[in-house]
Parts: structure tokens; sequence; C-alpha cells
């Protein structure tokens, strides 16, 4: 079977990748592959043997070479293991760990969520324009747009909005309150079920949403409340097995991952855990920041850019973006993901310490009124700066080029000259996307057009922020 659409969502199930397509005809379609996750195993060579012996594991180890570490300049021999869910890989990851007594064994991709490392080692990216040909478990991709692309075509959304009020009117909802009314946007319009019982609104609510079938579902709060009370209501009501809001048509899986509390800034932050449509979109306004600032246009654009599953991107920070991006590169070239990143800063004395580790410095302006002042802007100043002089983790103080003319200011650290880092690798696509979607802002003269424009620059220069 062969389709041609834009890949619009993906996601493990049962040792399969689940994945969604967008047809040009407006259709979606479901493909799945046999695919399973693989973690590496790294020490010394006896140990390993041993462990590739033991009988839970040998029919699933096979002897591969990586770079194990980023600076590593020749290949090493690791083992790699085959694992059938993210769940099952973090297990075993662990019993790993206590037959090496912690000590033995390092390990490397256990927590890369797959349907990441599916998109990376597929060289896919999320609403790519693709054409795939399916044979039993096996689909072959071809690519019909590129990552570096800012031209791309996007298909027609079908995007709905969400919302509900209970029947008890006080400040805070909670579960026990009864259904009053949800309320469905689409296309401009709004349709609202407040008619009947409790049970006739959310059977005729499921009815309408899957004759609608939206691709996008936008809510302001349905991570932390409206879909888990939807399903709790539908339980009470024992209708829960009637919830079927994905396309699998499978009751509502209420929640993804558990939710988490951070520390950022000097205050703490909850994140609710997602609550997932399968085969649609679920953008949660009140936790998604990307979507919050930059609108869809620019979501889209870092999803595809940083090759991050779209519902993903939308929870996710920048930082888990920026990630995501050098995570792929690192996948390209061959280079081992440590699961616990504990490599220690290289020792440096007192002065070495105090001309490394600075803030900016800023010069105090003398008060008072001038005329004639100009202003220099640089453009991703810190970002270009590590693109053009070629600065990452194993590019500083190489040990392949101690004789260098490039060299930091002060410090005298030589800079690698015979191989690009992988920050410098990942910042170009970012810089040089941000600079023509800026050059095309100040072209458009269609106001929604330069609107697009900004939107998706914007989204590029929040990723280059944490770089």
């Amino acid at each position: 079977m062969k389709v041609e659409g834009w890949l619009l969502d993906i996601y493990p199930k049962h040792g399969e990748m689940v994945l969604w397509i967008k047809k040009r005809s407006g259709e979606c379609i479901r493909l799945t592959e046999r695919w399973n996750q693989r973690l590496y195993v790294a020490g010394n060579l006896a140990d390993l043997m041993t462990l590739a012996s033991r009988d839970e594991i040998a029919d699933r180890c096979v002897f591969v070479e990586k770079y194990e570490r980023l600076k590593d300049l020749e290949k090493s021999k690791v083992l790699q293991m085959t694992v059938r869910s993210d769940r099952e890989a973090a297990s075993l990851a662990r019993r790993i760990l206590r037959w090496g007594n912690y000590e033995r064994y390092r390990l490397y991709n256990v927590d890369v969520p797959s349907s990441q490392m599916y998109l990376y080692e597929k060289d896919l990216f999320p609403l790519a324009s693709i054409e795939a040909t399916a044979e039993q478990d096996i689909i072959s991709w071809r690519l019909l747009d590129r990552v570096e692309d800012t031209d791309y075509s996007l298909p027609e959304f079908r995007v709905a909005r969400l919302s509900l009020e209970t029947a008890e009117e006080r400040r805070i909802r909670t579960f026990k309150d009864k259904l009053a009314r949800i309320t469905i946007g689409l296309d401009g319009e709004s349709l609202l079920v407040d008619s009947g019982s409790e049970v006739e609104k959310l059977l005729k609510f499921i009815a309408i949403f899957n004759e609608l079938d939206p691709d996008i579902v936008i809510t302001e709060d349905g991570d932390s409340f409206l879909f888990p009370y939807l399903s709790h209501r539908a339980a009470v009501n024992e209708v829960l097995e009637e919830l079927k809001l994905g396309r699998e048509g499978a009751p509502f899986d209420i929640m993804e991952g558990d939710g988490r509390s951070y520390f950022s800034y000097g205050r703490i932050y909850y994140r609710s855990s997602a609550a997932r449509l399968h085969g649609r979109i679920h953008i949660d306004e009140g936790n998604a920041y990307l979507y919050s600032d930059c609108g869809l246009e620019g979501l889209i654009e870092v999803a595809r850019t940083c090759r991050i599953p779209l519902q993903r991107a939308s929870r996710s920070t920048i930082g888990t973006s920026m990630t995501s991006l050098q995570l792929y590169q690192a996948v390209k070239d061959d280079i081992l993901i440590p699961w616990n990143k504990n490599e220690t800063e290289d020792f440096k004395d007192g002065l070495e310490l105090l001309l490394a580790d600075r803030g900016g410095f800023i010069f105090e302006p003398k008060t008072g009124i001038r005329d004639s002042v100009g202003e220099i802007d640089f453009t991703s100043l810190y970002p270009m700066l590590m693109m053009t002089k070629n600065l990452s983790a194993e590019t500083v103080n190489c040990s392949c080029c101690p004789d260098s003319s490039n060299r930091v200011p002060e410090l005298g650290y030589n800079i690698c000259y015979k191989r690009t880092g992988i920050v410098p690798k990942t910042l170009r696509i970012l810089l040089k996307k941000r600079a023509e979607y800026k050059r095309f802002k100040k072209e458009a003269k269609d106001p929604p057009l330069k609107e697009m424009y900004d939107r998706r620059q914007a989204a590029l220069k929040w990723i280059l922020v944490c770089s």
C-alpha cells in the first residue's frame, strides 16, 4: 500500500510504531511498523561477554561499534540490546547495573523516547511531506520536502476547541460536580451540548466529536482537568467504554506518564501529565509554552526542525527541544547518548576558574541626555559565536589539535579544526532558517503571511536562547 501526505502523529504500541498520515484528500490513515527500541552497554570486553551470555538477554544481544563518548576519536565495541518499550528499557537498564554492582557497565540510549528515536533513525520529522509504502510489517519512506525548507506546505487541519462547565458554580471545580454543558468550536461555529441527563450529554458529545473528526484539539486545561474530569464522569455513569475520543477507536487512555514538579528561577512549578488522543494532536494552552507564545505556526516549526513529535513539543521546554536536535545529530554521527550524564568538568585552579567562569560585563553609562547615540544589536550573538568558532564540549581543548591557532581568548584553550562539533552542527540549521524567516517577514506584503513568518522566527529564537 502506498500513501502520500503528512506525518501527523507517532507513538509506540505493543512493539510497533504507530504512525498517522494526513492524506492530501484530508483523510487520516493509520500505518504500523514492527520496530524495537535499542539500548547499549559499554564496559570491559570480558564483562560484556559475561553479560551477553545471560539467559534472560542472550537472544536480544549483538556487538556493534559506536563512539561511546563525545570526545572519542575511535569507535568502541559495545553491546546492543533490543527492548519492546520505553518502560522495559529503563527496567532492563536498572537490572544490568545491579548485575554489574553499579560499576562494571555503562548504559546508553536508555531514556530517549522511542518515538523520537524512530524519527532520528528514519530521518523523518513531524508534518513532513512524505510518501510511505507499507508492506507487511515494514514501511519504506520517501521524503517530499526537507527539514531545512522554509516554504513547506501544510495540510488544512480541522481544529476544534473544547471547553465545559459543571453544574455546581464554585471557585474550584471538582470531579464530583456533575456535567452542565460542553462547547465544541470548529470552523468559526460553536456546538453546545447541554440537554438531557449527564449520560445523554456525554454520549451526545462523543458522537458529535467523532463525527467532526478534528485533527487538532485545543483546550485551556485539558491535561489537568477537562479530560480527567470527562473520564471520571464517564466512569461514574458507567459509559467509560464509550468514551472513544482518539482515532484508535479505544476507550480514552486518560494520561501519558505522570505529572511532575520542578524548580526553576526560584519558583516551584507543576506540569500535568499529558492527556493523549491517539491519532489527533491535543494542545493544552495552560501546559504549552511555545504554543501560547508563538501559535500553531511556531509550534510546528519547532517540531519539524528539532524532530520532536508535535504533541510532545507542545508540552516540552525549549531546552528539551534543543536537546532533541542534538540527540538527532548524535544518532546520525554514531555517538551514544549516556543514560546518567556524570562527566565532570576539567580541573581548574583558582585563577583559571576566575578567568573562565565569569558572567557578562555591563558598562554603566554616564547619566544624562545624549545626541547621536548608536546601538549595536548582534543577531543571535552567542549561538553565532559557537557556530563560527566551532565551540562544543568535544572541540574545546581537544586532544587531536594541540597546536590549533584557534584559541579561547585569555584562557588559551585550543579549539579543534579537524572536525565540527555537535553544537555548531545543530545551531547551523536554526540560525539559517531564522535568518530566512526574518527576511521573508520584511519582504511579505500580506499581513497574515508576515505574522506567520514572525511566529516561526520567534519560535526558533526561543530554542536558540538555551543553546
